[in-house]
């Protein structure tokens, strides 16, 4: 039985507890959360400590996640690979990209890091990429993600929808940026604070580009990632009966693609265990995270700029 510690019981947290749970040959070993009530819920056999250094430094375990606020991922990295225990980071990975690239240097020292972009691990999205290999070169994406809320305390926005989008753009296109541009398009009160809704261009060699909408200002929730290719268009729409659909040209009819109706979560957790059951010592997200955190980050700098520059967003126009 593969023993697993967990840092934050939070939304995501109780997710990854959800998740584990479910799976043969992982146990919840170790909970780290300063909540009393999260006794309540992990297995009974699973020890919870209100101090995470109790968790990151638990040899006992065979791998740690962290579900942590943000803020706090890079001091807790840092703290489990010092005690070489391999560990799953809660996208985003930090919030700086100078946080993540010590967290890089950290893990050279041969100790398995993935950042949990939990999209990438989609079935569907695999599926995407599985069918991108017969539409020739991939020229645009278009993401939008977003819902009504909520307005986090830990993160904004544009650190908790746009790591998903962003990644799956650097994934898909396979290189960095040439060129990036963010801007704060809307902004609305809300129950819990102001919302907001930016978009991202991401332009990339040869002319290429990604266009990315990111909100908490939705009437509903959306996760749709569109690839349009030389020889054929590809939809991945998350909440859709047909997650990923295909058309080969304008003219055909679009197609539903057959996929795998595992979660993207259990479908992280369970390469996690895989990687740290065959000691791989590295995994290709590590280097993503840190692309999409210095995406991430140029942008927060524009949108600051903008900011000063006293240019507020006044209008709001939900996702297409």
């Amino acid at each position: 039985m593969m023993r697993i510690g967990l840092i934050g019981a939070g939304r995501w947290g109780k997710r990854y507890i959800e998740t584990i749970a479910r799976m043969d040959g992982v146990e919840l070993a170790h909970l780290g959360s300063t909540n009393p009530a999260s006794t309540q819920l992990v297995p009974s056999g699973c020890r919870v400590s209100s101090d995470w250094h109790d968790v990151a430094c638990d040899r006992t375990l065979q791998g740690i996640i962290l579900a942590s606020p943000p803020v706090m991922h890079c001091e807790m990295a840092l703290a489990s690979i010092n005690a070489r225990i391999p560990i799953l980071i809660e996208k985003p990975m930090t919030l700086s990209a100078r946080d993540a690239r010590a967290v890089v240097v950290a893990a050279a020292s041969d100790v398995l890091v993935l950042t949990g972009h939990t999209h990438l691990f989609s079935s569907a999205f695999r599926a995407l990429k599985a069918e991108a290999t017969s539409l020739g070169r991939l020229l645009y994406t278009r993401a939008c993600g977003g819902n009504r809320g909520p307005v986090r305390t830990d993160a904004t926005v544009l650190w908790d929808w746009g790591p998903h989008d962003v990644a799956m753009s650097l994934d898909l296109f396979g290189s960095f940026p040439t060129s990036i541009t963010a801007l704060r398009i809307a902004t609305q009160e809300l129950p819990d604070g102001v919302g907001e809704a930016i978009e991202i261009h991401l332009g990339f060699a040869g002319g290429d580009r990604s266009e990315i909408r990111v909100s908490n200002i939705e009437p509903h929730k959306r996760r749709v990632f569109e690839a349009y290719f030389a020889d054929g268009t590809l939809i991945y729409d998350d909440l859709a009966e047909h997650k990923l659909v295909r058309r080969n040209s304008p003219a055909s009819p679009w197609v539903p693609i057959p996929v795998d109706p595992s979660l993207p979560l259990t479908n992280l957790v369970s390469e996690f265990c895989a990687c740290i059951a065959s000691k791989t010592s590295s995994h290709p997200s590590l280097e993503l995270g840190v692309r999409t955190v210095e995406v991430l980050e140029h942008c927060q700098t524009l949108l600051a700029r903008e900011s000063a520059a006293g240019s507020p967003a006044n209008r709001v126009t939900p996702c297409a």
